[in-house]
């Protein structure tokens, strides 16, 4: 099939002139907002074959992720449309899009009666039986009776998750029938307009993971996410296979307060949540809007998230209860705080240690990152510290503009960062201050949670071998830029990718992220995340270098000698030996991508009351503890190698 290129549009008012003045998606608005995001992508500016795949797949994923509905015949049956997903869309053709509907209702009826069934049926929970989470891994049923054994694994997972909320197994059984009434019930209310909103995020997603559609009712949600202020718990939360999982703690939320015995952690699977006093409600399978609704609440008020954790022993998962107290997200406690470290080594070396959990700016206090982190070094300096420790790890960005101004207090006038959006020559953004706020010996600490402005900054650092990058593994690896825009008629909003950031040395920290000098062990290498991870990334092109001149501070032969000292080091550590061995168990289970289905002992659940009862007892965690972060101990021996190496 030849390539077809789409009429690229300029404008939004071109492009809507002509659709109705009323809210919801029809089928004419389809080919003006396509063309719409072909015209402003930075990587795909025609339908083609491979798009046309993507979308169709995606569609058939919006409906049915968990492959607990649709059959092998019925996906043979639909495969006719795949290859013909761009034309359908070029010549408005969309009657396809109510075909696979009509079969989608017809099984989601059949399978309702299975349900049923089987929820009035027996279960043995004390049977150690696994449920396959990676549905990736899952074929669809190609038999009925294929079909009622999955959904039999999937029905006991939830009334498991009841019976973990003291509940008996009838009270479970009667609302898990009640969910299942809903479900059926907000199935049958999907109308054209619901059913496009998920085709128009088929063909959005199919160009990258970060370009997106979003219904009135979303864009509504977004602009609410990116207020300054938020009451809430202070997480980032993603859907994946029917389970709301925690992706980020954000810094200075009432979640990254918690004990540390009851902390919520990335990977953390939500099962249900409780309102202070309330019963339990199960959420898995649940829209994410509608789960992050119920967990969402006024400042001073307590939710309790019912969640599921690996526990790294065989493939054992635990089941906890987490109270968290819902507060403002106050910009006071995500800001940068330092603290001057004694390195005990020969010499015996003051090091300023700083964290930096978010690239932050409030015009209304006449505070930012930039502004905090000045002070932090220019008083550092005064100490006569011997390097500076700047901690990035699990800092996920925030404004461009304050990693760029933070660069600058370390190098130079010169470029740090070049953005690309594929039609046009990279635009080259400088620090254009002269000044170095602190020239001294410096280590950027980072990890798989460091994402986007953490990794312009940690890019440029390294690539004008200004100073050392130690970190667990690669970070995540998000370098695109999105565009926003609002559409008229309440029809919603667009979000779409339209360049790449790239380093001064001409390679992108996206999809891959930025590799460490040095990597050290630590248990957020256990986690599978980053934007090379995502369904369609976006791929780059090495591009020219920008013109700077290096520091020297860094070099492979320096590297290479202290890499060499601290694997000695920790290969000598009983306390590493045995994180180690965790990371391993973990990673082990986490592979696996398997469920329990075996009922925990009491003396589990005792547990977790004791674990509870911890809640209002313990502070927040110290800025430096050593005790409890051996990735941040080894950071500092290196650290002090690198200043003897150094001379200093």
């Amino acid at each position: 099939m030849p390539r077809k290129l789409l009429i690229p549009v300029v404008t939004f008012l071109l492009i809507f002139s002509c659709i109705k003045n009323s809210a919801g998606l029809k089928k004419s608005d389809i080919p003006p907002l396509v063309n719409q995001f072909l015209a402003m992508h930075v990587q795909y500016h025609t339908l083609d074959n491979e798009l046309a795949g993507r979308i169709f797949d995606n569609f058939i994923m919006s409906l049915d992720y968990g492959k607990y509905y649709f059959y092998k015949k019925d996906i043979r049956e639909f495969n006719k449309y795949r290859d013909k997903t761009d034309d359908y869309i070029q010549n408005g053709q969309f009657s396809f899009i109510d075909d696979i509907f009509s079969v989608y209702k017809k099984r989601s009826k059949e399978t309702n009666r299975i349900v049923r069934d089987l929820i009035n049926g027996a279960f043995d929970f004390k049977v150690d039986e696994k449920i396959i989470v990676d549905r990736d891994k899952v074929d669809y049923a190609g038999t009925q009776e294929e079909m009622r054994e999955r959904w039999r694994k999937n029905i006991k997972l939830q009334l498991l998750n009841y019976l973990t909320s003291d509940q008996s197994l009838e009270e479970a059984k009667k609302k898990l029938l009640k969910k299942y009434e809903l479900l059926q019930k907000r199935i049958d209310e999907i109308d054209e307009d619901k059913l496009l909103d998920r085709f128009m995020n088929a063909f959005s997603m199919a160009l990258d993971p970060h370009s997106n559609y979003l219904t009135h009712d979303e864009e509504e949600d977004f602009n609410i996410s990116m207020k300054l202020k938020l009451e809430g718990i202070g997480v980032r939360l993603k859907s994946e296979d029917g389970f709301v999982i925690v992706e980020s703690i954000i810094a200075g939320g009432a979640a990254d307060k918690l004990p540390e015995k009851i902390r919520l952690k990335p990977g953390d699977k939500i099962i249900a949540v409780a309102q202070a006093g309330g019963e339990p409600v199960d959420v898995v399978d649940m829209d994410l809007r509608d789960v992050v609704k119920k967990i969402r609440g006024s400042k001073g008020t307590e939710v309790r998230l019912t969640i599921l954790r690996g526990t790294g022993e065989g493939n054992k998962t635990a089941r906890m209860i987490i109270p968290i107290m819902r507060e403002e997200i106050s910009l006071k406690d995500s800001a940068a705080e330092s603290e001057i470290f004694l390195i005990t080594n020969d010499r015996n070396k003051k090091t300023g240690y700083v964290k930096l959990p978010s690239f932050y700016y409030d015009k209304e206090r006449g505070k930012s990152s930039s502004g905090d982190l000045k002070a932090i070094l220019t008083k550092l300096k005064s100490e006569n510290v011997s390097a500076v420790v700047l901690d990035l790890r699990g800092n996920p960005g925030g404004l461009l503009n304050e990693a760029i101004d933070i660069a600058g207090f370390f190098i130079d006038s010169g470029p740090v960062l070049q953005i690309v959006d594929g039609r046009n020559p990279p635009n080259v953004i400088y620090d254009n201050s002269e000044s170095i706020v602190y020239k001294g010996p410096l280590v950027v600490l980072v990890d798989k949670f460091s994402a986007s402005a953490s990794e312009i900054l940690a890019g440029a650092i390294k690539d004008y071998r200004r100073g050392l990058i130690i970190g667990p593994d690669n970070t995540f690896g998000k370098g695109t830029v999105q565009s926003y825009n609002e559409l008229p008629f309440k029809k919603g909003a667009v979000k779409i990718t339209i360049s790449l950031f790239y380093q001064p040395g001409g390679t992108s920290n996206q999809l891959n992220g930025i590799d460490p000098d040095i990597k050290v062990p630590d248990l957020t290498t256990i986690f599978d995340i980053g934007e090379s991870k995502s369904r369609y990334p976006l791929k780059w092109k090495k591009i020219e270098s920008a013109q700077f001149k290096p520091f020297g501070m860094v070099n492979p032969a320096m590297v290479a000698r202290l890499k060499a000292v601290s694997v000695s080091r920790i290969n000598t550590s009983d306390k590493y030996r045995k994180l180690i061995e965790k990371i391993k168990k973990y990673q082990e289970q986490i592979n696996s991508k398997t469920i329990s289905l075996k009922e925990e002992s009491s003396i589990e659940k005792q547990k977790q009351k004791e674990l509870e009862k911890t809640f209002n007892k313990e502070g927040r965690k110290k800025l430096i503890d050593l005790d409890n972060d051996l990735f941040l101990r080894e950071a500092f021996n290196i650290t002090g190698d690198y200043i003897n190496m150094l001379g200093r």
